[in-house]
């Protein structure tokens, strides 16, 4: 192409260049959405454990005659419900980017410097800032959260299983 022809090619933005910035921000994008996502999945698992348990306490209850192994499979899943609303609980999750007034800073700057203060918040609101040795400024990374509820969601689930194996097995005693 000629410089007649409009060519781009004198201020580097040619068809064949990759702006990494933008490229990082929407990396980090995806992972971030990953981990929200993350988050629901998990929430959604723990609350169809909590239903099951929920059922579990309610057919045993119905029995006319309950024994220890009934009483033990409701104690079992209460445990289950307790811990899986705990894991519910959390609500401290964090969000990337500025306070809206903040972002009118950056208005008249270039692109890169904006896209990398982005990346860096988006980081930051994944991972946390769990390594600073300032009280005041340690908080826990959304993915250090779903992990946390993750490991609630398996002991749900042992427990879940447990107080099962308990209602299947209450005749056992009875059998010896």
């Amino acid at each position: 192409m000629t410089d007649d022809e409009g060519s781009d090619e004198e201020d580097g933005s040619s068809d064949g260049d990759v702006d990494l910035s933008q490229l990082a921000l929407e990396e980090i994008r995806l992972r971030y959405q990953e981990e929200s996502d993350r988050r629901t999945s998990v929430e959604s698992k723990i609350g169809t454990v909590l239903t099951v348990d929920a059922i579990i306490v309610s057919v045993v209850s119905i029995f006319s005659s309950l024994n220890i192994m009934h009483y033990a499979a409701m104690a079992v899943a209460l445990i289950s419900v307790v811990n899986g609303i705990s894991a519910l609980w959390v609500r401290d999750y964090h969000r990337p980017g500025l306070d809206e007034e903040d972002y009118l800073q950056y208005i008249d700057d270039p692109p890169e410097p904006v896209r990398r203060e982005l990346v860096k918040s988006y980081l930051t609101v994944i991972t946390g800032n769990e390594e600073t040795d300032d009280p005041e400024m340690f908080f826990k990374g959304n993915r250090t959260r779903n992990d946390e509820k993750l490991k609630k969601l398996d002991q749900c689930l042992k427990l879940t299983a447990a107080s099962l194996a308990l209602v299947i097995l209450h005749p056992v005693p009875t059998l010896i």
